[in-house]
């Protein structure tokens, strides 16, 4: 028998099983985002007819939920697990659809005008940067506990 406390024995065990952690496909998710929204804002005319209005808010409907969905339950299995380090570089990506967000505004501000861009587009960024926000925000507390949990500081278990 070790000294090690259970939570750290699961832990090693599954990470044993498999080279990628849940932090890295949050990581990977953000980047995807990220581009995704950079796509999304640098078309200047997305939607030039009456008849892509539907494909266009299903496409942005099913890819927010897919994300979402991963991005949660990445961040429910991770709770507090892992290293202090992955966990920062997870927080600050967790913000990163946010940044890009404001970042492309930004340019269309100082390049021609907000107007350039539809409605549509300024909707859905303006709900990828909440959510991101929500994320990050999530993931910080994440990183709390498994900076308690590191220095024994957390409160015992029920």
């Amino acid at each position: 028998m070790t000294a090690r406390p259970f939570e750290q024995q699961i832990a090693m065990q599954s990470r044993a099983k498999h080279g990628v952690s849940s932090r890295a496909l949050s990581i990977l998710l953000a980047v995807l985002a990220d581009a995704g929204l950079a796509w999304l804002l640098f078309r200047q005319h997305i939607i030039s007819s009456p008849q892509e209005i539907e494909p266009f808010w299903v496409k942005q409907f099913i890819a927010f939920a897919v994300y979402s969905a991963l991005q949660l339950w990445t961040l429910a299995y991770q709770t507090g697990r892992g290293d202090e380090f992955a966990a920062t570089i997870d927080k600050v990506f967790a913000a990163s659809p946010a940044v890009v967000t404001a970042l492309i505004q930004m340019y269309w501000i100082g390049h021609d005008s907000a107007a350039t861009l539809s409605w549509r587009q300024h909707v859905v960024s303006a709900i990828w940067a909440a959510f991101s926000i929500a994320d990050f925000f999530s993931t910080d507390i994440t990183n709390q506990r498994l900076r308690m949990r590191q220095l024994n500081l957390s409160p015992p278990a029920d």
